[in-house]
C-alpha cells in the first residue's frame, strides 16, 4: 500500500474515546499489485481513533478488465475490514449501471455490498427499488428483498 499526505502538523494532547489519535487531510491512497495501482482512494479528511477510522468525502476507483468501478460517500467509519458508508452512496459501474442509497457498508474480504435501506440500483434500461440488497461486487450479482421493478420499451 502506498499512502501520500499532504504537510500536516502535529498537536499532542491527552485523547480519550471521542478524539482521534491522528487526524489526516486530503488523502490519497493506492493499492499496488503486480499489474500496477487497482485501487485508488481519496478522502478530504479521516480521523484514526483506537478501534476505528472515520473518513469524509470518500471517492474509491477501483481498476477491473471491464474498466473502472467508483463507490462514492458522503462519509464512513472503517472498523475491522468492514467500511460502513453513510450519506449519498453511489457506487457506479463500469457498464454505466449504478446503485444509490443512504447506507452502505463495504465487506473488504468478500467484496460485497449490504445495504438495509432502501436502495435503487439502475442499469440497461431498468430501474430497481428495493428495501435491503447484497450485492457480490466481484461477480455482479444481487440478492434484494421487496424489489419493485420499472422496465423502460423503446419505441419502434
Amino acid at each position: 500500500m502506498l499512502v501520500s499526505q499532504d504537510s500536516y502538523s502535529l498537536d499532542f494532547e491527552e485523547f480519550g474515546e471521542s478524539k482521534p489519535t491522528i487526524e489526516f487531510f486530503n488523502i490519497k491512497d493506492y493499492k499496488i499489485t503486480a499489474n500496477g495501482a487497482d485501487v485508488y482512494s481519496t478522502a478530504s479528511r479521516a480521523q484514526r481513533f483506537a478501534d476505528r477510522d472515520i473518513l469524509y468525502d470518500i471517492d474509491v476507483l477501483m481498476v477491473k478488465q471491464e474498466g473502472m468501478d467508483r463507490l462514492k460517500s458522503d462519509n464512513g467509519t472503517r472498523k475491522d475490514d468492514i467500511l460502513y458508508l453513510n450519506g449519498n452512496v453511489k457506487y457506479e459501474k463500469a457498464d454505466s449501471s449504478s446503485l444509490v442509497a443512504e447506507s452502505v457498508e463495504y465487506h473488504e474480504l468478500n467484496k460485497t455490498l449490504v445495504g438495509k435501506s432502501p436502495f435503487v440500483f439502475e442499469g440497461r434500461g431498468v430501474k430497481t427499488f428495493g428495501d435491503s440488497f447484497t450485492y457480490d461486487v466481484k461477480n455482479g450479482k444481487m440478492e434484494a428483498q421487496n424489489v419493485r421493478v420499472l422496465i423502460q420499451m423503446r419505441d419502434k
